[in-house]
């Protein structure tokens, strides 16, 4: 198993806010996330395509209110994901924190964890811009 953790991000929202949006996103379309294409929602969670090389399927595992969202990924490869968002009340705004717990053969965790850790920070930036903006 892969982890990867984000780093924390301070995002200019009430815990209350982020924890709406991280529940709701995946009704959004996805699709403007650099790298994501081929975004379909669905009643639980949404499908779309990662760098046009894997499906995978997102779906909403954990709510905790206002201070844990988790997600389960699962693609078309021999690769699964859970995914977790804490929050964390900080002054006026809130601390948004990214961990990953992938399923990769082991063989493949050197060739993609960089790129996962990349991803991992782009869509971070993705939610702290849309939690503020919404």
């Amino acid at each position: 198993m892969l982890h990867i953790n984000s780093n924390e991000e301070t995002v200019a929202a009430s815990p209350e806010k982020v924890y709406q949006v991280l529940t709701q996103f995946m009704h959004q379309d996805l699709s403007r996330i650099p790298g994501l294409t081929n975004f379909e929602p669905l009643s639980d969670g949404c499908k779309f395509s990662v760098q046009d090389q894997i499906s995978c399927q997102l779906t909403l595992t954990e709510q905790v209110p206002y201070s844990r969202v988790a997600y389960k990924a699962e693609t078309d490869k021999p690769v699964s994901a859970e995914v977790a968002f804490d929050i964390v009340p900080a002054g006026e705004g809130s601390q948004l924190k990214g961990h990953a717990d992938i399923q990769v053969p082991f063989f493949l965790q050197g060739m993609v964890k960089g790129a996962i850790d990349k991803f991992m920070g782009t869509a971070m930036q993705y939610l702290k811009t849309a939690i503020e903006n919404s």
